[in-house]
């Protein structure tokens, strides 16, 4: 028996998502938002508020990924929906960020998560250069993806 392959639904993200997002977060996720801020709860508004966020979600209305735009700025803060069908979101997510198009985005992620990296290029971004934080004691990797029509 054939074995379809899972959708994904992009919406619009709302403050009332944030319980569902931080219950359904990645440990790396979660430990990265912690890292930086001080309450997850208020950096998820905070992201939402100042960005154009969206969430998406599986077929079983399970978060996958919150992500943004913030001005020039892509960021993304990845869920247990994206780990349980990692290939089928990938593609998802490229044929969806492809049929937006904007014409340049950059965005910047510790060195030490090389899945987010690894993400990055597949969506097209380019690494730029690798740069120490002041605020983590960490490195971080500069990315940037440019379309053109």
């Amino acid at each position: 028996m054939p074995v379809s392959t899972p959708s994904f639904t992009v919406r619009p993200a709302t403050i009332d998502d944030i319980p569902a997002v931080l219950d359904n977060l990645l440990d790396n996720s979660l430990e990265d938002l912690l890292r930086y801020k001080i309450n997850p709860v208020l950096s998820l508004a905070i992201d939402m508020e100042n960005s154009k966020a969206y969430l998406a979600l599986t077929e079983d209305n399970k978060p996958a990924a919150l992500f943004g735009f913030e001005s020039d700025c892509f960021w993304m803060h990845m869920c247990r929906g994206m780990e349980e069908h990692p290939v089928a979101f990938m593609k998802f997510a490229k044929r969806w960020f492809n049929n937006r198009k904007p014409k340049f985005l950059w965005n910047h992620t510790g060195i030490e998560y090389t899945q987010a990296i690894k993400m990055a290029k597949f969506f097209g971004f380019k690494i730029l250069r690798v740069f120490p934080s002041t605020l983590t004691n960490t490195y971080l990797v500069e990315m940037a993806n440019v379309w053109t029509y």
